[in-house]
């Protein structure tokens, strides 16, 4: 209550009160600070950015009193270790290595810790979380209501993934198009947008499209920006797909909360990870031409305008049953896949004296270096990284419901499943890139090339950003 009331006082205050009061003192001290910083020479300018950041982050890092029982300094100082191992990585891989705006990465990083630092270690950052993510609970029991008007109580009650996964992501979708109709999520996507181009450098077309993706989904992000995708560089064309990985949609995530992931873990790691996701892409595909939406946020008006919120909800409606039976197909066939492809692996294991050979098991061990960089406890480091493998070869819809279950939930330690499920949250898997590359092919026909050469580079680049988040949240735990 103490927030709302904190915020409809300010509301109040600059109705009345012009907000330049407060904003010219701000850009006079910004504007000073830069100049300042302007006499120096570029190459010393970063190098001081770059000492400035890490030592900021090591300090807080190390300063912060640590929780007994659920975390150690060893465990902070790996995660730590974990993230400058991960940017030394991507600066490796670079394409273009002299091309890298450090500006645009530091201030990504940056904003990454400080929003993780914010939610984890305030109080008011825990409460606005903690609120959103009982709002989200909240929402998943209005779902029921329906579900037992179209089959009864008895059904309602069934906790299977049929009765509580698909009908959520149904009524969300319909909330969703409803917020849409009365322009409440354009608003909130073009200010996110806004300050990501002013703070961050990127341009806007890429900016809308990652401040829309943990609301939408990774092809209706880039509707936002339809009529700029033919004519995006290469390297905003990366960081639309990247965006799309390194998140989930409000539809999806509503799916997961109803599955028994912790809510305030998965929105948290979406907000860390929006601009992780860009700082990560421009180190991966620097910018090397002149995107036309440089400096500007434009997100045009939609061409299927509904009638009225009532049409609006049943156009949700629509797209949401076609999510959720998408969905369900996805996880049944990739589920029995699965089970194909391990009864072959077992089989052929018995021949070489390997018990119980799996996909997971071999895909896991590849993973277990950079699950324990997370400074996810040693003992459980195999468990997660068989997640992490599950997740990128199969979904994550099956990753999440192995880490929900009562078995993986006795055995993991209460750091393990927190981590995991910022490991965990996005979509960055082999059947999301044939989602993206169909989705953003048939907006824009005549970049599907550019589209499959990036695909892999910005499924790889979306798994990093989650576990870059899981760094950050593991240095603060």
């Amino acid at each position: 209550m103490s927030l709302i009331w904190a915020f409809v006082s300010l509301k109040i205050m600059f109705y009345h009160v012009p907000t330049t009061i407060l904003t010219k003192p701000l850009g006079w001290f910004f504007s000073t600070l830069i100049r300042f910083a302007m006499r120096f020479p570029s190459k010393v300018r970063w190098i001081s950015a770059i000492i400035f950041t890490v030592g900021l982050i090591a300090g807080v890092t190390l300063g912060l009193p640590v929780k007994e029982g659920h975390s150690s300094l060893v465990d902070r100082v790996r995660s730590l270790c974990g993230l400058c191992v991960f940017l030394l990585v991507l600066y490796a891989t670079s394409s273009n290595r002299k091309k890298i705006r450090w500006a645009t990465v530091i201030v990504g990083i940056l904003m990454q810790f400080i929003l993780g630092l914010f939610i984890l270690k305030t109080s008011v950052g825990y409460d606005i979380f903690h609120w959103l993510s009982d709002l989200c609970s909240t929402l998943l029991e209005f779902s029921n209501n329906g579900l037992a008007f179209i089959a009864g109580d008895d059904v309602a009650n069934t906790k299977v993934f049929a009765t509580t996964v698909l009908p959520a992501v149904l009524f969300f979708a319909a909330i969703v198009k409803i917020v849409y109709f009365f322009g409440g999520m354009q608003w909130m996507v073009r200010k996110v947008a806004w300050f990501m181009v002013r703070v961050m450098g990127t341009s806007g077309a890429e900016s809308t499209v990652a401040a829309a993706s943990p609301f939408v989904g990774q092809g209706e992000s880039a509707l936002l920006v339809l009529p700029f995708l033919e004519t995006m560089t290469k390297a905003e064309i990366h960081s639309t797909m990247v965006s799309g990985f390194a998140t989930i949609s409000g539809s999806v995530l509503v799916g997961f909360i109803s599955m028994g992931v912790d809510s305030q873990s998965l929105i948290t790691s979406c907000v860390m990870s929006t601009p992780c996701g860009l700082a990560i892409s421009k180190m991966r595909i620097p910018e090397t031409g002149e995107p036309v939406t440089k400096g500007k946020v434009r997100i045009p008006p939609s061409e299927d305008k509904e009638a009225n919120f009532l049409h609006a909800a049943a156009n949700g409606a629509a797209q949401g049953i076609h999510l959720a039976l998408l969905i369900g197909a996805t996880v049944l066939a990739f589920m029995s896949l699965l089970a194909l492809v391990n009864a072959l692996l077992t089989w052929f294991g018995n021949f070489i004296n390997i018990d119980n050979l799996t996909l997971q098991l071999i895909m896991g061990y590849i993973f277990v270096p950079f699950i324990w960089l997370v400074g996810i406890p040693q003992r459980d480091c195999v468990d997660v990284a068989r997640l992490m493998a599950t997740k990128m070869f199969v979904n994550e819809f099956v990753a999440f419901g192995t880490l929900t279950s009562k078995e993986m939930v006795a055995k993991l330690l209460p750091r393990t499943q927190s981590l995991a499920v910022y490991c965990l949250c996005g979509f960055a898997n082999f059947g999301s890139i044939g989602i993206q590359i169909g989705a953003l092919g048939s907006m824009a026909p005549s970049r599907r090339q550019d589209l499959a050469e990036l695909a892999f580079s910005a499924m790889l680049c979306g798994t990093m950003s989650t576990l870059m988040s899981a760094t950050i949240a593991g240095m603060l735990m």
